[in-house]
């Protein structure tokens, strides 16, 4: 036992004097971004996430330091003095640490891509086609990681399928537009007279629902679909959940009619564990689109265009697919 000062163990004060009071890395890595770009546009193109993520990071880094780091105008940014204090010291030890990576990538020759994307999506349309991309591409690895916020650098990632605004969606030198998905009710086939779609959609009237959201909000809600629909029923009720993949469980377990999107419930429908629950439907598309997003060091690399490519494919042949009427994988 080392032995004790004042009633304190020595072991315990060597450290406590030891332990760092670290900022966040993500947040550090957003802010030299903004402050080299001076805009939160270019630094959220730069590290693969929206400019709502960025700006909520920085914030975050504000909050710890205890002090403003940005100046935000109308339009563009400027550092106040402690940013620009702080962006002169971490911006060379930024680059030291971003050389590590290349090298040791070098020395191991990797093939393997870091790819996240939201439970929804994974569970309901893409791991699911994983195995067709290793049987065409059998050099590269995917190690697969599930990621429901945008926290920058949590976790490091290559690639990443983002459901984003239609703003933010725009091609750019890194990041690659998907697919904007139809909407439409579907349900299991033991909701609907003789398991086919309804062909008066007044018949919606006698079903469960089911709706996503906290509170259900434009394409989203029934109240924006009976309006649709011409159909007269001011506040629809029925059971309310947060998660997309949670409504589209419960659809399939019979427990009323969700909102789905096309991805998402295209292997559903191909299976006959949901179909569409009207014969005919408005075409309505999704306000956000599908797009994927990779780390600075991919720009160039083979493999990461290899992969976005064949997302994108498999995305407009899931929905050409499910247009048709033929659901083959």
């Amino acid at each position: 036992m080392i032995p004790s000062q004042n009633g304190m163990n020595l072991y315990h004060v060597h450290e406590a004097q030891m332990i760092r009071r670290m900022p966040p890395f993500g947040p550090l890595v957003a802010f030299d971004a903004v402050a080299r770009h001076r805009s939160f546009t270019r630094a959220a193109d730069e590290l693969g996430v929206t400019q709502s993520a960025i700006s909520h990071q920085v914030r975050r880094l504000e909050e710890f330091f205890g002090t403003q780091l940005l100046i935000r105008r109308n339009p563009g940014v400027e550092l106040s003095d402690d940013g620009a204090k702080l962006e002169g010291e971490l911006g060379p030890l930024l680059n030291e640490i971003a050389g590590l990576g290349p090298s040791l990538r070098n020395r191991t020759a990797r093939q393997t891509l870091r790819l996240g994307a939201g439970s929804s999506l994974a569970g309901w349309w893409l791991v699911r086609r994983l195995r067709s991309f290793r049987h065409f591409n059998s050099e590269i690895e995917i190690d697969f990681r599930l990621v429901e916020s945008e926290a920058v650098g949590e976790p490091p990632l290559d690639v990443r399928i983002l459901w984003t605004t239609l703003a933010e969606s725009r091609a750019t030198p890194l990041q690659q537009p998907l697919l904007r998905e139809r909407i439409f009710p579907v349900c299991a086939p033991s909701l609907l007279p003789h398991g086919m779609p309804l062909s008066d959609p007044t018949g919606l009237l006698d079903l469960p629902l089911i709706q996503k959201g906290h509170p259900p909000e434009g394409e989203w809600s029934w109240a924006y679909w009976f309006g649709k629909l011409g159909l007269k029923r001011t506040e629809p009720r029925g059971l309310l959940l947060g998660d997309m993949g949670l409504c589209l469980a419960a659809a399939v377990e019979g427990a009323g009619v969700a909102i789905g999107r096309s991805l998402l419930v295209a292997d559903a429908i191909s299976d006959g564990r949901l179909v569409p629950a009207l014969a005919n439907v408005p075409h309505v598309l999704s306000n956000k689109v599908h797009i994927a997003r990779w780390s600075q060091d991919r720009t160039e690399d083979p493999h990461t265009k290899v992969l976005v490519n064949w997302l994108a494919q498999a995305a407009e042949d899931t929905d050409r697919a499910l247009s048709a009427g033929s659901y083959s994988l």
